[in-house]
This record gives structure tokens, C-alpha cells and sequence, in this order.
């Protein structure tokens, strides 16, 4: 969002403190948070993912602001103590994300409170849709090459909560289904990812087996290699979004999956050295190549002699160089237009 600076210029006159900016690129959210000029008492930034959230704490540093920073599963989790919410949306952002920070935004505004969104499409026809339809009404700026704004105001105090959710269903081979619950956000929303079932498919999973669904969204692969390691093994759940690991929980408990384990972290720590026999990876390859660096280092130490680490791709030769690194061998699975490099210790 280049022009966030200037296109938050021509609603600033509109914020009235305390204010939550939900979500929203760590650079923008600092500047916005910078030219608010309040007290850090008075504003909030919260994100779904540590990561994110470390990231906006690194940028407010570096221009010089301050802000409580948290990191929720919901927005509304949120007490209702705001007067203006601030939703920087970059253009990527899908429509149920949008949707879902207007809806949940809504819920952390007292009445009379103002909900602005800053859009970066010069002309934007989603967001006064989707305020009207919360709000009632909506206003915006003039379309324009730094973008739009819109603005709406909490004139009724609406309790009941509309939840923006999907659910699939997924399994592997002969296996019994399992029914998944998913959220705005999170990995692969509302199906089975492609990648994953490629994984699973070729994933080696052993009685008693100790699984680390690595990444793990909302929890479907633990789920699923649940039933492969059976009663006597153990799954353990790693994501650094906190909305994907309420989801993971939700999940196990739904499908009847037992010893399980729900880590929140940005990296590979505090797991225990030789602790699995399985690690099985499908990292967000539309993210940064430091996600997938994050996927797979640190990870030959977790596992036991003889454990195995999966990792699905479709880009096999930027992903075995790191392999290479750090296990130093691998062997390769094709199967449904994916690679599953595989690798033992």
C-alpha cells in the first residue's frame, strides 16, 4: 500500500481515539500508526499471525511510534472499547477476509463509533457493498490513483454474531471421512488443499507414530495422519496463525482425534530434539522464500533415526537446494501434479 500516507490523510479527520487497526502489511500499519500521533494507550494493531504481529512491532520501531500489538484468532475477541476501526485492505486480500474484519470490526466499536477502510483499487466497488450490508451506510472518498476510503458509522448496537466459515470434508485412501471446519484467513479455505492430499497419499505414517503437521491450517493433515498412527501415536499441531490453531483444535476435538499437542510459534523451537517420527510440510509458496527456509530448517533435528520429512511442492528445484542443506539427500514423489521431496535421517 504505497499511498496509504496520503489516502489516510483525506479520512484522518474522521478518527476519534481509542482506535483498533485490524490487520492490514506491517509498513502500512506503522505509518498509519505514526501520523495518528496517539498515545500507545490508544491504539491497538491486531494481527492473526505472530509473524505478522512481530513484524509490525519491528516497523513501529523503525519509524519511531508506538501501539499495542496483538495477535487474535478474531477481531472481535477484542473488547468493545473502540471508537474507530482502521482496515488497511491490500488489493490480494480475498473478499470472505474482507468481509469477515468488516463483520468482526463491527462487534469492537461502541455506538456512534466510525469503521474506515482504506482500499488500494482506484476504484473500488466491493467495500461500500460490504458496509452497507454491516453498517447500513457508506461513504467513500473519490476514486483516485492513491486508492479509495470508506467510512461507516455503528448507529445500533447488533449482538448476534454472523460467523464466516466453511466446511469440508476430506480423505485419504480407505480411510473414513472427516469433516473440517474453516475460516476466512487460513490455508486453504473451504477445501482439501491439492498439495496435501498429494502428501498424504505418499506419506509413509507407521502405528505409534509421532506426526508434526508442520504449518498446519486448520489441522487437516494431523487429522487425517491420525488415523494412520492410530491410537498409541501422537499429533502435534505448529502454526504462527492463531485463527488457524483455534481451527486445529476445533477440528480434533470434532474428529475424535487424542494425544494431541497445539504449539503457537514462528519457528521451529521448544519442539524437542528426536521427537518425531514424521514431519509433513506444505508451506504457503505464495509467501516469501523465507517461509519455506522457516519449513525446513531446524526440522532434521526434530526427528528420530530413521524419522521421514515430507515436504509438497510444485517448484521441486527451489525447494532440494535447502533440502540438500540440511539433510543432505532426498528422493522425489510425483503424484498429482505435485513433488513430495522425501528425506530420512
Amino acid at each position: 500500500m504505497k499511498n496509504v500516507n496520503q489516502l489516510f490523510a483525506t479520512v484522518a479527520h474522521r478518527v476519534k481515539p481509542p482506535v483498533l487497526i485490524a490487520l492490514g502489511p506491517p509498513w502500512p500499519v506503522a505509518n498509519i500508526v505514526k501520523m495518528l500521533g496517539l498515545p500507545e494507550s490508544e491504539v491497538t494493531c491486531a494481527q492473526f499471525d505472530l509473524h505478522q504481529t512481530d513484524r509490525v512491532k519491528e516497523c513501529l520501531a523503525e519509524v519511531g511510534a508506538a501501539a499495542e500489538t496483538v495477535t487474535v484468532p478474531d477481531i472481535w475477541d477484542l473488547p468493545k472499547r473502540y471508537n474507530t476501526v482502521i482496515f488497511p485492505a491490500t488489493a490480494h486480500a480475498d473478499r470472505e477476509v474482507k468481509l469477515d474484519v468488516v463483520e468482526q470490526g463491527y462487534h469492537t466499536l461502541l455506538q456512534g463509533g466510525t469503521f474506515l477502510t482504506l482500499s488500494e483499487y482506484e476504484k473500488d466497488s466491493q467495500f461500500a457493498k460490504l458496509q452497507k450490508k454491516i453498517f447500513g451506510k457508506c461513504g467513500e472518498t473519490p476514486s483516485s490513483e492513491l486508492g479509495m476510503a470508506f467510512f461507516s458509522t455503528k448507529t445500533d448496537d447488533e449482538t448476534e454474531r454472523r460467523r464466516h466459515e466453511v466446511t469440508f470434508h476430506a480423505k485419504i485412501g480407505e480411510g473414513a471421512p472427516m469433516e473440517f471446519v474453516s475460516r476466512p484467513g487460513t490455508f486453504s479455505y473451504g477445501r482439501f488443499d491439492a498439495g496435501s492430499r498429494a502428501m498424504m497419499e505418499v506419506a509413509e505414517i507407521r502405528a505409534g507414530d509421532g506426526v508434526l503437521d508442520l504449518g498446519c491450517g486448520c489441522g487437516a493433515v494431523g487429522c487425517l495422519a491420525s488415523q494412520k498412527s492410530g491410537p498409541f501415536g501422537k499429533i502435534t499441531f505448529i502454526d504462527s496463525s492463531l485463527r488457524a490453531m483455534a481451527l486445529a483444535e476445533l477440528n480434533a476435538e470434532k474428529n475424535g482425534v487424542k494425544n494431541t499437542r497445539f504449539v503457537r510459534a514462528t519457528r521451529l523451537e521448544g519442539l524437542g530434539a528426536n521427537a518425531f517420527n514424521v514431519i509433513l510440510a506444505n508451506p504457503p509458496y505464495y509467501a516469501k522464500a523465507e517461509i519455506t527456509r522457516l519449513f525446513i530448517e531446524g526440522a532434521r533435528e526434530l526427528l528420530k533415526p530413521g524419522g521421514r520429512y515430507y515436504i509438497v511442492t510444485k517448484m521441486p528445484t527451489a525447494v532440494m537446494p535447502l533440502i540438500f542443506d540440511i539433510f543432505g539427500d532426498c528422493s522425489v514423489i510425483e503424484n498429482r501434479g505435485y513433488a513430495v521431496v522425501v528425506s530420512e535421517v
